[in-house]
């Protein structure tokens, strides 16, 4: 009962899968007539059995020596052993992909292939796994290390940094066994890919402190969960206000609900607006880095308490209250493309929006009603 549940839990690939189990008739066949991506390719060591195989047949020929030919026959014997084992070897294995949760430039992300051995009374040797992506410029084959019992699973890990921001897919493009003699690999489809969005790198920035920039913001009430302050007064409660912040016994005596007004919810909150247009932006590298400007400065704001919403012009405009909406802001960078927009400009969220432009010297600019207040 147990490898049905894991099934439905786990999207599981490989011969194991219980929707693929077949006849061994059915297998056999498959052997001589193999499926889509199914193929045996000798190894080095193969090669050179082979090569030897063929030196002691002609020389058994020429020479009519009967112990040539029994030396000819151990040989084919066990290149057929070593196919014939190998793809046994694969027979009762299933693996999955499991991906980290975020990707950024430059920073670690994980893969990760678990495999399990879904027989009941041998263990699982020598299988290895080709894995590739193309937020990054290399390719990485996760080698099983230590044999796997009945029952069993093991996880094998790819660690790497993405170098480019993108939507993108991590694909198992094979597995392949090599048990017992390395003679032969047997490689199968490796079927698991999983999606993955790279958000921008995490840059470096300078944030200005303009007066004439603190005296243009205007308050925007904050009804955040958690803050704290200095207590200025108090108001009528509006909806989204956090329990905590109900004062009690002014609401007992006022015969409705009172909340504490602190100083930091009068902070001023900013919208975020990114310009994808080309003539803005007219080489990749400026573009780039105004998605990472945008990204870092929407973190640290967001941290900060004074990110209200986060707008793609083109697209809809994203209210930023949770950490998941942060993330959708990321997301929708990481597929950002520079281009002429479908549909004019259209102003959106409060006044005090933080645009970005291009600045002299490959840097981006920060602005707030046309006054710089940032610079990457």
């Amino acid at each position: 009962m147990a490898a049905p549940v894991a099934e439905e839990r786990f999207d599981w690939k490989g011969p194991a899968v219980a929707n693929r189990r077949g006849s061994l008739l059915r297998k056999l066949i498959e052997q001589v007539v193999p499926p889509k991506g199914h193929k045996v390719i000798p190894t080095g060591s193969g090669m050179l059995l082979i090569f030897i195989g063929l030196t002691i047949g002609l020389a058994a020929y020429n020479t009519v020596n009967n112990i040539l030919f029994a030396a000819l026959a151990l040989l084919i014997a066990a290149l057929i052993m070593s196919g014939v084992v190998c793809w046994g070897n694969l027979l009762c294995a299933r693996w999955r992909l499991e991906t980290s949760s975020t990707f950024r430039v430059g920073e670690e992300g994980q893969a990760k292939v678990v495999l399990e051995n879904a027989r009941q009374r041998f263990p699982l040797f020598c299988v290895s796994f080709g894995l590739t992506t193309e937020a990054t410029d290399e390719k990485r084959r996760l080698y099983m290390k230590q044999r796997l019992d009945p029952g069993e699973e093991t996880t094998l890990v790819w660690r790497f940094k993405p170098v480019r921001r993108m939507k993108t897919k991590i694909v198992i493009e094979n597995a392949v066994s090599s048990f017992p003699f390395g003679f032969l690999s047997k490689f199968l489809p490796g079927e698991c890919e999983s999606e993955i969005r790279v958000w921008p790198r995490r840059i470096s920035y300078t944030r200005y402190r303009n007066p004439e920039v603190s005296g243009l913001l205007q308050g925007k009430s904050s009804k955040k969960q958690g803050i704290s302050g200095e207590l200025i007064g108090l108001r009528h409660y509006e909806k989204g206000d956090a329990q905590r912040s109900i004062h009690w016994k002014v609401s007992a005596k006022q015969g409705r609900l009172i909340v504490k007004q602190n100083a930091t919810e009068t902070q001023s909150l900013l919208d975020i607006v990114v310009d994808p247009a080309s003539f803005l932006w007219k080489d990749e590298e400026s573009f780039e880095k105004m998605c990472s400007f945008a990204s870092s400065l929407a973190e640290d704001l967001f941290l900060e308490g004074k990110l209200d919403s986060c707008l793609i012009v083109g697209g809809p405009s994203l209210r930023i209250q949770r950490v998941a909406d942060l993330e959708g802001f990321f997301d929708a960078l990481s597929e950002l493309q520079p281009g002429e927009l479908e549909h004019g400009y259209k102003e959106s969220g409060g006044i005090n929006r933080i645009c970005f432009q291009p600045i002299k010297g490959g840097s981006v600019g920060a602005y707030v009603n046309e006054i710089q207040i940032g610079q990457a």
